[in-house]
């Protein structure tokens, strides 16, 4: 349930709660639901995704704007620490693709990943469907714990490395 509306501040969206006249700021933690994409979001995808490919190739035109897409995300101490897109982008059972999945560097290992796919396949299964990814092959063992079958050979997407077509469909 939403405490506020989201206002920015600098680098950070805050939710504001108005308290008869009181005026306070809610730290975000744990996962959250976005609405969007903010600067925060796209600095995490270029730092851990995109690695000597030019800026702007964190966003993703016409998905990130659309409203279908949805974006969960992971914080600590209110400081964004792990973030994912799911697209509706269907095929074979699966209605979802989960795009530009990161966890900041000095956060991994800690099963942030796994609680995120995890919560990206809640919704799934509250929406009747699967969810496929083309996984890094450095992320191929989290989705894999998570249930995720690999459907295809390795193939490379260029300027990116290594990868493999994983899928996950809900019972």
């Amino acid at each position: 349930m939403p405490l506020g509306r989201g206002v920015e501040f600098g680098r950070t969206r805050r939710r504001i709660v108005l308290l008869g006249p009181l005026l306070r700021t809610v730290m975000k933690q744990g996962l959250v639901w976005e609405e969007y994409v903010d600067e925060a979001h796209l600095d995490l995808r270029y730092d851990v995704l995109r690695e000597g490919l030019p800026r702007g190739t964190e966003h993703y035109p016409g998905i990130d704007e659309d409203p279908t897409t949805r974006f969960l995300c992971a914080y600590e101490n209110g400081e964004l620490i792990g973030c994912s897109t799911l697209q509706v982008d269907s095929r074979d059972g699966c209605k979802y693709r989960i795009r530009g999945m990161a966890v900041s560097p000095g956060f991994r290992n800690r099963g942030i990943g796994s609680r995120i796919v995890r919560g990206l396949q809640e919704y799934a299964t509250q929406n009747g469907s699967g969810i496929w990814c083309n996984a890094r092959i450095k992320a191929v063992k989290m989705y894999e714990r998570c249930g995720f079958k690999i459907v295809s050979d390795i193939f490379e997407i260029e300027g990116i490395g290594l990868h493999y077509d994983m899928e996950w469909k809900s019972d």
